[in-house]
């Protein structure tokens, strides 16, 4: 290669005539003139060597960029896509409403009382199905732990009655060891003031507090003093009924004081569920409610085909809280007629006679089993004095036959309670989650009524995509289109 010198360009010599003067020079001039492979000399071989190795480098750099491209293309076309198709007229608008309303119908019971998933993931919150069990759970435990549920069970601060040492006494629970089935009362003192310093040591300075030392039970009382307590057999401890007797006194018909006031029965039992009952049962019937209207907005806002249209997942959500108001409303009225209608103790379960036919004898018996004497060995041989027996026995009944009307009937009234209880207690927690449910199951079809009404003038106001929505999702699709123009053309130089 020959440049223009400063001579050349001095003479302002041209770049043509410059190339021209530079042929001419590699023709005529040895070596050069003998080399066969011009090609190899002069600056136009030389530039046209250089754009080729140039080329050569790009092509091999292409690759990567194509590769790049495409990513960029995925992206942008993955983004466009998301978005979805914004429907154009009102035919588009009302496939799309109609496609919407469908997914509601057919899939919101999946997610809501199925529990259906695809993939478990251990981060995934309770679903409404788990929820709802929940609830249902903790409503059973509320009602089991009522009073007309436990109208006989003895518990700490139960008032009772017991027997100890063939006497009848009456006294407050103050400690119960399950294992061993003893009971304690509050004022049956074995030994008082005890100065046993280690049973001291365990004092609290509180009284009433109970403290437990090497099998036996303690309590520490208002003067800083504490009293051994006598143990009694669970079986023979049962509740005080007096608060029945008191009831039955003060209710009592003109008519023969010797048979149970159905009157005063049927007003307890209203009372109990009424106070106990209603409520827990109206908060389940509310939690329901709130669950489903929580999860259909969920579901609504969550479904893809809604993501675009802003105004069609308000009227949506609006819709469905309209809907689960009506179902809840109708599920109120069921409930409260139930409730309305347990008020009035009625059943033919054989359970409740059943039950009453069994807590009758059952005092009795376990006080004969418990008094009976020990049997005395003699020679090898077991005998029981007969008469030690029936005085016993005899002892038990004339106890039980001194007893007064009122308390009898307050006793037998009490077993009636218990067992009654029990049957209108598995009523409850088995027909108030069930109707409770309805709420959730009706959701669905209620929902596809409302918007199968919806008018073609509403389709057309609410499924509308936001304008920065379009711009941004058409700007997405051009940068697509661009990129894959691109991508071609690069194709094309390999």
């Amino acid at each position: 290669m020959i440049g223009r010198g400063q001579k050349a360009l001095n003479k302002k010599m041209s770049i043509e005539e410059g190339l021209q003067e530079e042929e001419s020079f590699f023709a005529n001039t040895e070596p050069w003139r003998g080399i066969e492979d011009k090609n190899l000399l002069g600056t136009k071989n030389l530039r046209s060597k250089l754009a080729n190795v140039l080329m050569e480098l790009i092509r091999s750099s292409f690759k990567d960029i194509i590769s790049k491209l495409k990513d960029q293309h995925i992206e942008s076309l993955t983004s466009y896509e998301a978005f979805g198709e914004v429907p154009s007229n009102l035919a588009e608008k009302r496939s799309l409403f109609r496609s919407v309303k469908e997914e509601i119908s057919k899939q919101i019971n999946a997610t809501t009382l199925d529990g259906r998933i695809g993939v478990l993931h251990n981060d995934v919150k309770m679903r409404p199905s788990a929820k709802f069990h929940d609830a249902s759970k903790n409503y059973m435990d509320i009602l089991y732990s009522s009073k007309l549920a436990n109208i006989s069970k003895v518990t700490v601060g139960t008032k009772v009655i017991a027997i100890y040492e063939g006497e009848e006494i009456r006294g407050e629970v103050c400690f119960i060891d399950e294992k061993q089935s003893l009971v304690y009362l509050k004022d049956d003192v074995e030994v008082q003031n005890i100065s046993n310093q280690d049973v001291n040591n365990l004092k609290k300075n509180e009284p009433g507090n109970v403290i437990q030392y090497s099998g036996s039970v303690y309590i520490e009382r208002d003067d800083g003093t504490i009293d051994q307590l006598n143990n009694i057999g669970l079986k023979l401890v049962r509740t005080d009924p007096e608060w029945l007797a008191d009831l039955i006194k003060q209710n009592r018909p003109y008519k023969l004081p010797i048979f149970i006031n159905t009157y005063v029965f049927d007003a307890i039992v209203a009372n109990l569920i009424e106070e106990e009952w209603a409520q827990p049962t109206r908060d389940l019937l509310n939690f329901t409610s709130k669950l489903m209207d929580t999860a259909a907005e969920e579901f609504i806002m969550e479904a893809k085909k809604t993501t675009l249209f802003p105004l069609l997942q308000s009227y949506l959500v609006t819709k469905a809280t309209d809907v689960v108001e009506c179902v809840t409303k109708e599920t109120t009225t069921k409930v409260e007629e139930f409730v309305k209608r347990e008020k009035v103790a009625y059943t033919q379960n054989h359970y409740l006679f059943e039950t009453v036919c069994k807590l009758r004898s059952e005092r009795l018996m376990n006080e004969v089993l418990s008094s009976l004497p020990l049997p005395t060995s003699t020679n090898g041989l077991t005998s029981i004095n007969a008469a030690s027996l029936r005085s016993t026995v005899k002892n038990v009944f004339q106890r039980n036959q001194e007893r007064s009307v009122d308390d009898h009937m307050a006793e037998e009234m009490q077993n009636a309670l218990n067992s009654y209880g029990k049957v209108a207690l598995k009523r409850f927690i088995d027909n108030v989650p069930m109707m409770c449910i309805e709420i959730m199951q009706n959701f669905a079809d209620k929902m596809n009524d409302v918007l199968s009404e919806v008018a073609d003038e509403e389709i057309e106001r609410i499924v509308v995509a936001p304008s920065n929505i379009a711009t941004e999702r058409n700007k997405l699709k051009r940068k697509a289109d661009t990129l894959e123009k691109g991508i071609v053309a690069l194709r094309d130089l390999f």
